[in-house]
Formats: structure tokens, sequence, C-alpha cells
């Protein structure tokens, strides 16, 4: 119960009160389980009290004036306040631990270190208060205003942020792990080094918001709002990103392993460089638009094959590809995945922006393709032909010949985007539940033998074409061995695929764009896909 005395002393205004407790600073103020209770036209005014230290735990309070009160240290755990005006007050490592606060007026206050964990703040006003390093787990703030709210370091791990609004909000080096901040509005939010894994970001809106160096890995984003943000460095490993919006962000070494990005909008985004791996040490480089174009959401079409992919309609992919490019020159056509399902496999074929009337005829001419395909499943005679055509249109056969090889070579399991497919021993092994890979080594000699087939069109001079086919020799030397040097394979690749960009450029002012990106442009893109699916 509450000391009746201390009851009595509150009675006696402000200036009174202060002065007491100035000249008894050894006496603990006990108000705990006090009811201080006044209807809506006689609010009791108790702003300016000096309540540092005092007991409150249980207290109930209705309708009260504590702006500018001074709570620092106060025990204020269960508390229950309706309607009570704590504006600017000083609650500043005050324990209020599970207590409620309903329509409660924080605007300003100074909740430093305060512990409000597992209480009630639902639509509570925080705007422009200080929570730096206040603890705020398990609490529920759904609705709540925290505009302008400085909130460093503050921990809300599975904190209820439903719907809040954190406008201009400063939560730099926060915690927020598991927290619910579906719907929440974020906009210019400062999250820079925020720890925010697990958390619930569905369809909450962070234009603007600065999530440099911020931790999201396994968040839902679905549906969240992005455009405009800083994610420079953002671990967003293993989040979900479906239907999100990446609209003018700037993106440079952000981690996406395992990422879900079905129907995410990307325009305008600044990202030349990625992380794709699993722990983020090997660095993925694209050049200006590079990115935005390789992995936005355009339109897909997809076959499926029942019982999976054969060898030979994996091998006969490319030539499908470039059939569509020459058809349809301008669109960018490109595989996105391989994907394992019940009872067989799905291959997606991503299109560039394009009206729906190309889409269609685009359609037409890819299933009168995957239609000659299954058709050959039975003509194991025709079938067995055109591989050996296909086989011996390579000018020295390299890669008949590396298929064939019985040296054991490395399979690297990654999810396969604009890959070469290779006739001979290729597999399709599951990643995961999503993403299946192919033999990426024999993928990547088709893609290099094709390159070489068409080196002339790039118009090297002598010295630079020899150099680009000894490079090649030596990555297919390379990998022909029981464990391929790494760093040897990198250093050929890259220099394959420096020659290749210099010769494209050059080559758009004789072949033409069109040609360019039917051909070369798109075999540019595979390399990169697959030199980033082998590490290197």
């Amino acid at each position: 119960m509450a000391n009746l005395d201390h009851l009595a002393k509150l009675e006696e205004g402000v200036e009174a009160w202060n002065r007491w407790r100035k000249e008894n600073r050894g006496i603990e103020i006990d108000l705990i389980d006090a009811e201080l209770r006044h209807d809506v036209s006689m609010r009791r005014d108790l702003s300016g009290y000096d309540l540092s230290g005092a007991n409150l735990i249980r207290a109930k309070l209705t309708n009260v004036s504590l702006a500018r009160a001074n709570l620092n240290l106060a025990k204020m755990n269960e508390i229950n306040l309706d309607r009570v005006d704590l504006r600017r007050a000083d609650l500043s490592e005050a324990s209020v631990v599970s207590a409620t606060l309903v329509r409660t007026d924080l605007r300003g206050a100074n909740l430093h270190l305060t512990n409000l964990s597992d209480a009630y703040l639902r639509n509570a006003k925080f705007e422009g208060a200080d929570l730096t390093e206040a603890y705020v787990s398990d609490a529920d703030l759904a609705g709540a205003n925290l505009t302008g709210a400085n909130l460093k370091m503050a921990e809300l791990s599975d904190a209820d942020l439903r719907g809040a609004k954190l406008t201009d909000a400063n939560m730099s080096q926060a915690i927020l792990v598991r927290a619910d901040l579906s719907e929440a509005s974020l906009s210019q939010v400062n999250l820079s080094d925020a720890v925010m894994s697990h958390c619930n970001l569905t369809r909450a809106y962070l234009g603007n918001a600065n999530l440099k160096d911020a931790d999201l890995r396994s968040a839902n984003m679905r549906g969240a709002n992005l455009t405009g943000a800083n994610l420079d460095k953002l671990d967003l490993r293993s989040a979900n990103l479906q239907f999100a919006i990446l609209e003018n962000c700037s993106a440079d070494a952000i981690r996406l392993w395992e990422t879900q990005r079905a129907g995410w909008t990307l325009k305008g985004i600044g990202c030349e460089r990625a992380y794709w791996d699993k722990d983020a040490e090997q660095l993925t480089s694209y050049t200006p638009g590079e990115f935005e174009r390789l992995y936005s959401d355009f339109t897909t079409i997809e076959f499926f094959y029942q019982g999976g992919v054969s060898t030979f309609e994996l091998s006969t992919l490319p030539a499908m590809l470039r059939h569509l490019a020459a058809l349809h020159e301008g669109v960018n056509i490109r595989l996105k995945s391989i994907e394992e399902t019940g009872g067989g496999a799905k291959i997606s074929i991503s299109l560039g922006d394009t009206d729906a009337e190309t889409t269609e005829k685009i359609k037409a001419d890819a299933m009168r393709v995957f239609q000659s395909q299954l058709a050959l499943r039975d003509d194991q005679i025709t079938r067995l032909r055109i591989e050996k055509e296909y086989a011996e249109a390579f000018s020295d056969k390299l890669i008949q010949r590396m298929l064939t090889a019985t040296a054991p070579s490395n399979i690297f399991n990654a999810p396969v985007y604009n890959a070469a497919f290779a006739s001979g021993s290729s597999s399709i092994a599951a990643d995961q539940s999503i993403a299946q890979t192919v033999h990426d080594n024999a993928a990547l000699l088709s893609l290099l033998e094709t390159m070489l087939n068409r080196l002339a069109d790039l118009g090297l001079s002598s010295s630079a074409a020899d150099r680009f086919k000894d490079q090649v020799n030596t990555v297919a030397t390379e990998l022909n061995k029981k464990e391929p040097d790494k760093s040897v394979l990198a250093k050929s690749l890259g220099f394959v695929r420096e020659l290749a960009k210099e010769g494209l450029k050059k080559a758009a002012g004789t072949l033409g764009e069109h040609a360019v990106s039917a051909d070369w442009h798109g075999w540019f893109t595979q390399l990169q896909e697959l030199s980033h699916h082998l590490h290197l």
C-alpha cells in the first residue's frame, strides 16, 4: 500500500513537494498501488514533480499530468497509466516493465536506458522522444508514433511495431530481432548497423531509409517499399523480398544468398557489386545497369518436363535461346532457372521488358521448340543423329573430349541463371528447395568453345586473339584436374571477360547492336554468371 503521508504531501503542490524532496533525499517515495484518478474535466496536475527513484509499482494513474516530471530511476513495473501526460518527462533508467500505458503522451520524453520490456504501449505518442539504449523487447508498440524519436542502440527484440510510425527516427545500431514491423512507416529512418534478423517488414514503407550495414538475415520483406533507400552492405541472406520495391536504391556490396525475389521490382538500382555466396566472401561485379537487367523480374515462360530434363534437352537449351533471340531481335531472352518439381523439372525463360503481343509470339515460337524436344524423346535414332551433328559442330571437338575424359571434375551447387549447357554428361542436382544446378564445368567449357568459334566477330588483333585462345586452353586444362586451382581459373577467366567486354564495344560498331545483343552480349552475361557459380 502507498504511504499515506506521501500521498498527503503530494496535495501541497509542486513547490512544497520538491522542497521537501530536496531536504529529505534519504527517503524513498512509496506510492505502491497508489490510485490517482481524475475525470476529464479535472486533470490532476503533477507536472514538474520530483519523483526520482519513487516506487510506483502497480500504481494506477488516470487523467494525470506528469509533464516535465522527474521520474529518473523510478520503479514503475506494472503501473497503469491511462490518458497520462508525460511530455518532456525524465524517465531515464526507470523500470517500466509490464506496464500498461493507454493513450499516454510521451512526446519529447527522456527514456534513455529505460526498461520498457513487455510494456503495453499501443498507439502511444513518442514523437521526438529519446529512447537511446532503451530496453523495449516484447513491448506492444503497434500503431505507436515514434516520428523523429531517437532509438539508437535500443533493444526492441520481439517488439510489436505493426503500423507504427517511425519517420525520421534514429534507430542506428538498434536490435530488432524478430520484431514485427509489418506495415510500419519507416520513411527516412536511420537503421544503419541495426540488427533486424528474422524481423517482419511485410508491406513496410522504408522510403529513403538508411539501411547501410544493417543485418536483415531471414527477414520477411514481402511487399516492402524501399524506394530511394541506402542498402549498401545490407545483409539480406535468406530474406524474403518477394514483391518488394527497390527503386532508385544504392545497393553496393549487398548480400543476397538464398533470397526469395519473385515479383520484386528493380528500377534505377545502383549495384556494381554483390555477394551471392553463403559466407559473403566472393564479390560479383556488375557494369552500370547490368544488375538490374539480369535480375529484374520480367515476364517468364515456363516448360514442364515430365520425369526430369534429359541431357539432350539440356544441351539444346542454348540453341533454343539463340533461335528465339534471332527471331525477336532487341528482346532480352535468357534462361532464368531450372527447378525440380513434383514429377519432373521446370525450366523458366525470362523475357525483357516487352509488350503483350511480342510475348505471345515468343511463347508460340518457344513452344514449338519445346514440343520438338518432347517428340524426340521417343525417336532415339533421330535424337542420336542430332546429338552427333551437334557434337561435331565444334571446330576441334574440345568439349567432346572433355566430357568423355575419365578425370574427375568438380560440381558446384548454386542457382542456375543465364547458363549455357553442354551435351554429354550434364546433370541436375537439387540445391535446397528452389534452384537446381547442372554440371557447371561442362557448361563453362561449352560456352568458351562457342566464343572461340565466333572469335573473329570481335575484330581482335592476332596477338590478342592468341592470348584469348591460350587462356581458354588454360581453363580447360585446369578443370580437367582433380583439384583445380581457383586462383588460376579466376585469373584466366578474368582475362577472357575483359577481352570479351572490350571486344563487345568495338563489335557493336561493325555487327550492329541487335547482333551483339543476340550473341556476344548474351554469351558475356553467361560467362559472368558461370564465373559466379564457380565462386571465381
